[in-house]
């Protein structure tokens, strides 16, 4: 959502083009909430300057502003940010049984499938040497597949979404590394569950809002 009046906004997005910022920009859009977003340019190292490092310890993307709190790691953002917004539904109630599945799989996914993808697309990080960069590779697109197929399997059994017959913001996070895994060794449109789900996920408003504002595309 652009807003040209400051004094509306109420969240504050740190993000960079097809960062981990993309499935926080969707679910703002979704939620048809006032905010502004302020890119920091990982490629012009935008996330070492020490006012961002003021604002984000980490040097990392995304940081999410709101009355005067900073929050940062993206599950955590959308935990937070579905708090504020109960009542559109993108996150279940706080005792009913779906809650515990929704905290599992944010956090299954930021722990294991994101670290996976990580690993995938900066092995350098690893390790300290270049001689080890193809088993690391390897390795983990070895763990995206066997993410990938707990996903597909979870999805057919559930579907359409993560929690069923209810969209919520996992199915945000999980569309993000789809999106990302279109470039790996193993993509999750390549599992026809997934490629159901991202498919669903890419005809909504919120996610083409947020496609076009980062200058992102994707087939699948």
């Amino acid at each position: 959502m652009s807003l040209h009046n400051r004094r509306h906004i109420i969240y504050t997005l740190y993000w960079d083009r097809g960062g981990a910022n993309m499935a926080t920009h969707a679910v703002l859009e979704e939620l048809g909430v006032a905010y502004e977003l302020i890119e920091i340019d990982l490629a012009k190292r935008m996330q070492r300057t020490p006012e961002y490092l003021a604002i984000n310890p980490n040097g990392k993307v995304p940081t999410l502003q709101h009355r005067g709190e900073i929050i940062y790691e993206s599950a955590a953002i959308l935990m937070y940010l579905l708090d504020q917004h109960p009542n559109a539904g993108l996150a279940p109630a706080l005792h009913s049984p779906q809650r515990g599945h929704y905290y599992q799989y944010l956090t299954w996914m930021s722990n294991t499938l994101q670290e996976a993808a990580n690993r995938w697309a900066h092995p350098e990080h690893y390790v300290t040497g270049d001689t080890d960069l193809p088993s690391v590779v390897d390795k983990a697109t070895q763990d995206l597949s066997r993410c990938w197929s707990i996903l597909n399997d979870d999805l057919g059994n559930k579907g359409p979404w993560l929690l069923g017959d209810r969209l919520s913001g996992a199915d945000f996070h999980l569309f993000m590394v789809a999106y990302w895994s279109s470039r790996y060794g193993s993509r999750a449109q390549d599992w026809p569950n997934l490629r159901r789900h991202m498919q669903a996920m890419l005809q909504r408003d919120s996610i083409q809002q947020m496609m076009s504002q980062e200058g992102l595309t994707l087939e699948c």
